[in-house]
C-alpha cells in the first residue's frame, strides 16, 4: 500500500523569528556564539554612543553657560556639577538598559578590567574596545554637527596642571571606577542590580575631582573621539595609558582582597533581621516535624485499640 511521506523540516531554536541566513535556497542558523557576540557588539555601540552623547551634549551646555565668551575661563560650581551630573546619570541609565545585554562596559579601560579577571574573554575584549572607540568618534561628530558652535568637550589639561600629574590623577580616578565595577557588579550579591547606580556615582564624583585638572578623561573612548572630531593634543597619550594603569591599580587590589577572602572580615553583610528571623523558624519548623511520627512509622501504624 502506497504511502504519503510527509517530511516535517527541523527546526532549531536559531530558526524562530527568522535567525538565519538564505543563501541557494538553504538554511543557514547563526551559530550561537556568533549571534551572541553580534549581539554584544551591537548593544556596546548603542549604549557608548549613547552615553557619550547625553554626556557631550549636557557639557556643552553647560560650558556655554559657564562664562559666555571667555571659553578658557575657570568652571564655576554650578557648571562644574552639571558636568558631573550629565557624565553620571548618562552613565548610570545605560549602563542599567545594557546591562543584561552587554554588561554595559561603555569604557576600554572597564573592559580591560573586565578580561584581567576573566569576566570577558581577550577575544570579545578585543573586539568590544574597538566598537567602543568608533561609537566615541560618532557621539562626538552627532553632538558636534547638532550644536551650535564649536565643541568644547575635549580633554585638556587645566592650567598648572602637569603631564605627570595629570597622568596619576587619571589613573587614580580610573582606578576607583574599575573598583566599583569589581565590588558592585563582578561580585554578586544582594545589591548587584544597583551596581548602575553605584557605577555612575564613581563617574559623578571622578568628574567632580577631576575635570577642573585633566577634564576628567578615565574612558579612551570619551578622550578620543572628540580629539578626532577637533583636535589632538600632544600629551593626548596620557589619556590612554592613565586609565590602563587605573585597570591594573584595581586589578592588584581586588586580587588581594579575594585573596584574603574579604568576605570574612565583614560577615552578614548580605542578610538582614527579616531574613535571619525566616530562617530561625525554617529551623524550629524542620525541627518539630523531624519529632512527628510519620505515616510510615511503628507508632501511626497501632491502631487505636491495640494495647502495647
Amino acid at each position: 500500500m502506497a504511502t504519503n511521506d510527509v517530511q516535517i523540516p527541523i527546526q532549531s531554536a536559531l530558526d524562530i523569528g527568522g535567525n538565519h541566513f538564505n543563501k541557494d535556497g538553504r538554511d543557514r542558523p547563526v551559530p550561537s556564539q556568533y549571534k551572541g557576540l553580534m549581539t554584544v557588539l551591537v548593544g556596546e555601540f548603542c549604549g557608548t554612543f549613547m552615553f557619550l552623547l547625553l554626556s557631550f551634549i549636557g557639557t556643552q551646555a553647560a560650558l556655554d553657560n559657564n562664562s559666555p565668551g571667555q571659553a578658557d575661563a575657570v568652571l564655576s560650581p554650578s557648571s562644574l556639577l552639571f558636568i558631573a551630573c550629565s557624565f553620571g546619570t548618562a552613565l548610570a541609565v545605560n549602563v542599567w538598559i545594557f546591562y543584561r545585554v552587554t554588561g554595559g562596559m561603555f569604557n576600554p579601560a572597564v573592559t580591560l578590567g573586565l578580561v584581567l579577571v576573566g569576566a570577558v574573554t581577550p577575544i570579545r575584549g578585543a573586539l568590544v574596545v574597538p566598537t567602543q572607540i568608533v561609537a566615541g568618534i560618532a557621539a562626538a561628530a552627532v553632538a558636534d554637527g547638532l550644536l551650535p558652535g564649536p565643541l568644547g568637550v575635549a580633554n585638556a589639561l587645566g592650567s598648572g596642571t602637569s603631564i605627570v600629574q595629570g597622568l596619576f590623577i587619571e589613573m587614580f580616578l580610573t582606578a576607583q571606577l574599575v573598583l566599583t565595577v569589581y565590588l558592585l557588579a563582578v561580585e554578586k550579591h544582594r545589591a548587584t542590580f544597583l551596581a548602575p547606580i553605584g557605577i555612575g556615582m564613581s563617574v559623578f564624583i571622578a568628574h567632580v575631582c577631576g575635570v577642573n585638572f585633566t577634564g576628567t578623561g578615565i574612558n579612551p573612548a570619551r578622550s578620543f573621539g572628540p580629539a578626532v572630531v577637533t583636535r589632538f593634543v600632544g600629551y593626548h597619550w596620557i589619556y590612554w595609558l592613565g586609565p590602563v594603569m587605573g585597570s591594573f591599580v584595581a586589578f592588584g587590589l581586588y586580587t588581594l582582597l579575594k585573596w584574603l577572602d574579604y568576605s570574612t572580615a565583614n560577615p552578614g553583610q548580605d542578610s538582614d533581621d527579616i531574613e535571619k528571623g525566616r530562617r530561625a523558624s525554617f529551623n524550629s519548623h524542620s525541627t518539630a516535624n523531624t519529632k512527628r511520627p510519620t505515616l510510615g512509622s511503628a507508632d501511626s501504624r497501632m491502631g487505636p485499640g491495640i494495647a502495647a
